[in-house]
């Protein structure tokens, strides 16, 4: 996703960095550009994003080591009664060990999707907020164009870079329109 979403950012500002080439001509045009990285990581939306998906890391490690604790007692008891036991009982033990160790995996596996879905959601979400807030931005300023640093900028000043302004009107923009 966030391939795809980089290729069609440095596609959309290629095609509009050649239209604003022929714009700039213009007396009163003004543009600027965003660090969106930045915006995601200092925005209150990002930080409230960030946060959720560190308790969600914090709560599935402390599952993941529960889960690994018992299949290492498991593993330990097979060991230790492994000659006394029965073959019957311990082919039932150790068949109990191997779900379990399976079992594992695939929470793992799981736990990894659960959490980027979780994340691409996030991003998805402050994507759309960002587009709004961007566009309010950009017409309350008199913006012509307002691009991300990373869709194909060489250089641009950093006079033009508005980025901590418009974190300041997500932020504020969240405050009144983001339920909590």
């Amino acid at each position: 996703m966030k391939k795809y979403l980089l290729v069609s950012i440095i596609a959309v500002g290629m095609i509009v960095m050649s239209l604003a080439s022929v714009q700039a001509a213009d007396k009163g045009f003004k543009f600027g550009y965003i660090d969106l990285q930045k915006v995601m990581a200092l925005s209150a939306q990002g930080q409230v994003a960030k946060g959720k998906m560190q308790a969600k890391q914090e709560e599935l490690r402390g599952i993941l080591q529960k889960k690994q604790a018992e299949i290492s007692v498991m593993k330990e008891e097979l060991e230790r009664q492994g000659m006394m036991l029965s073959a019957e009982k311990r082919k039932e033990k150790e068949s109990d060990y191997q779900k379990k160790v399976r079992d594992f995996k695939i929470f793992v596996s799981d736990s990894e999707k659960d959490m980027k879905a979780m994340e691409g959601e996030f991003l998805k979400k402050m994507l759309k907020d960002l587009e709004a807030v961007t566009s309010e931005f950009g017409k309350n300023g008199n913006y012509q164009l307002i691009l991300e640093k990373r869709s194909g900028i060489i250089f641009a000043e950093d006079s033009k870079d508005v980025t901590d302004a418009l974190i300041k009107a997500y932020d504020k923009w969240a405050a009144t329109n983001v339920k909590k």
